[in-house]
């Protein structure tokens, strides 16, 4: 193999920070650890990070599925880069980063749930092998007591194949998990998986990721992989042991619970009435999410798989392995779940754990504080692979905290909304101890995160924090005007009365 360090990104999809056991030791800075995810066991990705480093202050730049992802293959923000929905495309001409990686000379493979782009396959952006096109859950007509339908938009479903050809045939689930709102009886929270470990989707994600690992090491190049598991974004469908391994009852409840909406959007109050988790309390959101937690030592478990084959090949030290997740999940704080136009820490921080090749340092675990982006993996890829990031990128390379020789991280994090259920324009932008979000159409919020960092009390409107609310709009109006935000024009109209 070539002396350039392979690399290895595995996001899983709608993951709390908090169910990372490493993240939960090391502390998130300005995040009320709540203890609702402590029983939540992740031993290999631990593994990773004692080898590596954790990031303590990594965050989204949106928290909706499509929009993140395509922010990680091109390094922008989403109104740069156009994919600003789960339905819209990557704007023309834009620089990819598995097109420069495939140039450089780089094996890129692919496994797993794709949505970065609708209208362009991996196959079109440079990778070998299957994904999940479009929303993409490969057991949606496939598993035949299955409620949710939003299966691959290409043909065939690879998912669906594999079991025909493993013989595994006709495995369906049980125990489907719906909320109480008549109008949204098409998808279920959780159901359990009724055949082996090795009929799952999340084993089919791990096993293509080790047949591109195969592949790659036939090559003779290094390699960029890309292994993308679909949860444990609802709906959480795992087998034994995994959808008994965590009581509800021992998870207790978030202190965001309580909340009231009553100095919040009216939107965030809609969302909860959506969901229609609200008539089971806290008790029913405790059952989601165990199951939710399962799922995540469930593919805790397959990235296990996915490490152990990199060892067998000889390429472990040789690879810089990143876990993260697209964005976070309520699950149960403010009374909402899975995401939306609600602008929460615990939808737009995320996991970062960074295992780097050949370990120099020594690493027994280490720790950085940096504010920084998801989508700075893009960057910090190309510069693993000694290549120079477009012009521009939004977003600076972490290979220096990687390889111990600087600091990385900003003053600000910045965010997006524009549609996901409902189409509004909705910005955030915290210094780590305040977090400020413009809602354009609805009030603001003001959080004061070293004594609120549930954001329950919203002090947007509070005489006392006025200074540091004409702060971050100041930084925020800033920010839209630099990156060329379509937002700025309403904003700027409307800020002196906002």
């Amino acid at each position: 193999m070539s002396k350039r360090k392979n690399v290895l990104l595995i996001l899983s999809d709608q993951q709390r920070p908090d169910t990372i056991g490493a993240i939960r030791q090391a502390g998130m800075p300005g995040y009320g650890l709540s203890h609702q995810a402590d029983i939540c066991r992740t031993p290999h990705i631990d593994q990773l990070a004692a080898e590596g480093l954790v990031m303590r202050n990594a965050y989204t730049c949106s928290a909706i599925c499509a929009p993140s992802r395509a922010s990680v293959m091109t390094g922008l923000f989403p109104h740069k880069h156009g994919v600003i929905d789960n339905f819209t495309d990557i704007k023309e001409g834009t620089p990819l980063l598995s097109e420069l990686m495939r140039d450089a000379g780089y094996y890129c493979g692919y496994s797993g749930k794709w949505h970065v782009s609708p209208g362009r396959t991996p196959e079109d952006c440079g990778f070998h092998g299957k994904a999940f096109m479009g929303y993409g859950f490969p057991g949606s007509r496939v598993f035949p007591s299955l409620i949710f339908d939003q299966p691959p938009d290409n043909q065939p479903n690879y998912y669906e194949e594999y079991l025909k050809e493993k013989g595994y045939e006709g495995i369906d689930v049980s125990h489907g998990f719906l909320g109480a709102n008549p109008a949204l009886q098409i998808q279920e929270m959780y159901c359990k998986h009724e055949g082996p470990i090795e009929s799952t989707i999340e084993y089919f994600v791990a096993q293509e990721a080790i047949h591109q690992l195969d592949e790659a090491a036939s090559s003779d190049k290094p390699f960029f992989i890309w292994a993308n598991f679909w949860g444990p974004h609802s709906p959480s469908i795992v087998p034994e042991p995994y959808f008994s391994m965590y009581d509800p009852k021992d998870i207790p409840e978030h202190p965001s619970y309580r909340e009231t909406f009553e100095d919040k959007p009216y939107g965030y109050y809609l969302s909860e009435k959506m969901w229609g988790n609200g008539p089971y309390g806290w008790e029913g959101m405790a059952d989601i999410s165990a199951k939710y937690f399962g799922h995540c030592t469930f593919i805790d478990d397959m990235v296990g798989l996915i490490v152990d084959r990199l060892k067998e090949l000889g390429l472990y030290e040789d690879t810089v392995i990143i876990y993260g997740a697209d964005h976070g999940d309520c699950l149960g704080a403010h009374k909402l779940i899975e995401k939306g136009c609600f602008a929460f820490q615990e939808i737009y921080r995320v996991p970062m754990i960074i295992k780097p090749a050949n370990n120099r340092l020594g690493d027994t675990g280490r720790t950085n504080d940096g504010m920084v982006y998801l989508h700075e993996v893009m960057p910090t890829i190309l510069d693993i692979a000694g290549i120079r990031p477009p012009k521009p990128v939004d977003g600076t390379s972490l290979l220096p905290v990687i390889d111990g020789t600087g600091e990385v991280g900003h003053q600000e994090i910045y965010g997006e909304f524009h549609d996901h259920f409902y189409h509004t324009r909705q910005r955030m932008v915290t210094d780590g101890k305040y977090w400020f979000t413009f809602n354009e159409s609805e009030r603001g919020e003001l959080y004061d995160l070293e004594e609120d960092p549930w954001q329950l009390q919203n002090r947007c409107y509070d005489p006392a924090c006025q200074d540091k609310k004409k702060e971050l709009m100041d930084k925020l109006g800033n920010w839209m005007n630099e990156t060329g935000d379509p937002d700025r024009i309403w904003y700027h109209r409307i800020k002196e009365y906002y």
